[in-house]
Formats: C-alpha cells, structure tokens, sequence
C-alpha cells in the first residue's frame, strides 16, 4: 500500500524533513529510534510554527540564523507525545482523526514500535468511485492570500489560520502557495533573502474543477495526482467558490457534509 508519510530519525534536519515532504506533497513523518520506536511525529506546520518562533525570537529578518534553524534536529520541533492506536482499523483511525482535527495516527506494537500509519489521503484512494458532488463536502470560507506578500508573512498567516494552503487571485487566474512549498523552497534557498520572497513566485497554477459537476471521485483522483493536495471548485464564470482538501476527503468518507445540495 503506498505509504502518505515519511519515516525520519530524531537527528534528521528540519532542513531535510522539510524536503522529503515537499517532494512528495505528505504532511507527515513519524520520526523513530534506532529499534523502529515512534518518539514522536512532526507535521508541516510543526516544521512552520519551529520557523516562526525563530524569526520572532530574532525580531527582524536580518538577525535570523536561517542556516541553523534548517540545520536544527527535527525531534526539536515535533509533537511529543503522539497519539497512537494498536490496529489499523480504517473507520475507527478515519473517526478518531476527524474528531480530533489531526491528519497523521500512527499504529504501533505492544513496544511502542511504528507498524503503519493512517493518513487523510489514505480515505482519498476509497473515493475514487464516488459519485457525490464534491461541492456537498468542500470548505466554501476560502482565505485568500496576498500575492505580494513575503514568503514569512504568509506562512505566518496559514499558521494563524490553521491552513496549510493558500489561494492566490493573480492575474486573472487561480494560483495555490502550501506551507509544503514555501518550506521546500526555504530548504532549498537557505539564505535570509528568500523569506522575503513574493509568495505568488513561489505559488503554483491550482489545481481546479467544475463547481457543479466535479464529483467527490475525481476530486479524490485529482488531489492523488497534485502535490498541493487541494483544489478550488470554479463556477460557470470562473470563480472560484469552494476549495477542497484532503481533510474534506476524510468527511466525505465518514458522510460529513459541509453543506446541504
């Protein structure tokens, strides 16, 4: 089965956790000792809050060490303890991470060893037949972000807002900037000037389909294939009336309509 997560030591960077997620669009890695043990998990905006802190704690962007907070080992910015079940029973991990707003539940032995994980995106792939509207189950409160705004500020901005993408109007067209892309780019650009960087530079065409006829099946299928793993739904004018996540995804599994259609 593929796997929608990374696996990383404590002594991993920041900098490469940053990386392996990036790449491949997961917002999760389960960092383990030596023996296999989960000490803890970190999530994309544990690696965001961790960068944040650091900026304010240096005040301005001149006086931030960017080099060495890429550097830090990632068990410094993880969640500890994480919570854990013993199987992985699809619908129980599906309901046990809706309820409490998380997206990664690692399944461990009786050693505290990591066996497997659930991921939201796991529930994307049993929603390939679906025929559902897809607007039935999207977010229609999209917060939009400033295409000029500087990469910080708009990471700092998901992070308030507890979102981990970011619609941008530019142009006339739609575009998406993740907290995956802008700390891939940081990780990749280690130098301060890059946290100043327009968020439109580093944003990507977003993903889309129809408001009225998308369904919950392709919007599951196009959200496998996109690294943002989002979508906005556009209506007939093309604009854009819903965005679609892979949380939505775990609702719409679970039958958790956002709205009435």
């Amino acid at each position: 089965m593929l796997k929608f997560y990374e696996i990383v030591s404590p002594n991993t960077t920041v900098g490469k956790t940053a990386r392996l997620l990036g790449v491949r669009g997961v917002s999760h890695a389960a960092v383990v000792d030596d023996n296999g043990v989960l000490v803890s998990v970190v999530s994309v905006r544990d690696l965001a809050r961790y960068l944040l802190e650091s900026f304010e704690e240096a005040g301005v962007v001149e006086r931030l060490d960017l080099h060495a907070v890429l550097e830090t080992p990632v068990i410094e910015a993880s969640s500890k303890p994480p919570l854990t079940v013993r199987e992985r029973k699809a619908r129980e991990c599906a309901e046990i991470m809706f309820s409490k707003h998380i997206g990664f539940l690692p399944v461990v032995d009786e050693n505290g060893a990591l066996k497997e994980a659930c991921t939201e995106l796991d529930y994307a792939a049993e929603l390939l037949d679906s025929k559902e509207p897809a607007r039935c189950y999207a977010t229609h409160e999209i917060i939009m972000g400033d295409p000029g705004e500087p990469l910080v500020e708009a990471l700092g901005f998901m992070y308030e807002g507890r979102v981990r993408r970011l619609p941008l109007r530019r142009g006339g067209d739609y575009y998406m900037a993740t907290m995956n892309n802008l700390l891939l780019f940081l990780s990749r650009n280690p130098h301060n000037q890059s946290l100043l960087r327009e968020v439109s530079e580093i944003s990507t065409p977003s993903p889309r389909l129809s408001y009225e006829e998308a369904t919950i099946g392709e919007a599951a299928e196009l959200i496998l294939a996109s690294t943002e793993r989002a979508l906005l739904l556009l209506d007939s004018e093309s604009l854009a009336r819903a965005i679609l996540t892979e949380r939505d995804l775990l609702a719409a599994y679970l039958g958790e309509r956002r709205r009435e259609c």
